[in-house]
């Protein structure tokens, strides 16, 4: 279900600060577990112009945390909101790859650099989620420039 703009913002104003809040727990767990990157992921992140990509660190996990409990992603998607388990996640510097899928680590590096053009993980989840509920998940204009630079 894609969402008038006005709507949009309204969720996403009263929905972002405590997705910002769990994103930046959630990094921090990431930069204190995770692993840098390797020759190939930093070669891409220079591409991309992140700023101190030796400090980008990734972590395997399965599944990966979700900011909100696995029943409501069975309730959003039968509303038309179709939540799902991704096989990766930016937040920040910290990037979860869902475990045996490291093929989304570029894709995935493209949301960092994001992270760092908006000023940080609360303007970038306000974006995001605007985006994501006006333009739906797959043409987010964020996701979108994600699949095209990965």
């Amino acid at each position: 279900m894609i969402l008038p703009l006005g709507l949009a913002l309204t969720l996403a104003s009263g929905v972002a600060p405590a997705t910002t809040r769990w994103a930046q727990g959630q990094e921090r767990r990431i930069l204190k577990e995770g692993a840098p990157l390797g020759a190939e992921g930093l070669a891409f992140a220079a591409e991309l112009k992140i700023e101190r990509p030796e400090e980008v660190r990734v972590l395997e996990v399965k599944p990966i945390p979700l900011p909100f409990p696995r029943p409501l992603v069975r309730l959003a998607g039968r509303w038309g909101q179709p939540l799902f388990e991704p096989s990766g996640m930016a937040l920040g510097k910290g990037i979860y790859i869902l475990h045996g899928n490291s093929r989304v680590l570029r894709h995935e590096l493209v949301h960092v650099a994001q992270y760092q053009q908006m000023g940080g993980i609360g303007p970038f989840m306000q974006r995001y989620l605007v985006e994501c509920l006006t333009h739906g998940y797959f043409d987010a204009p964020l996701e979108v420039e994600a699949r095209d630079k990965e």
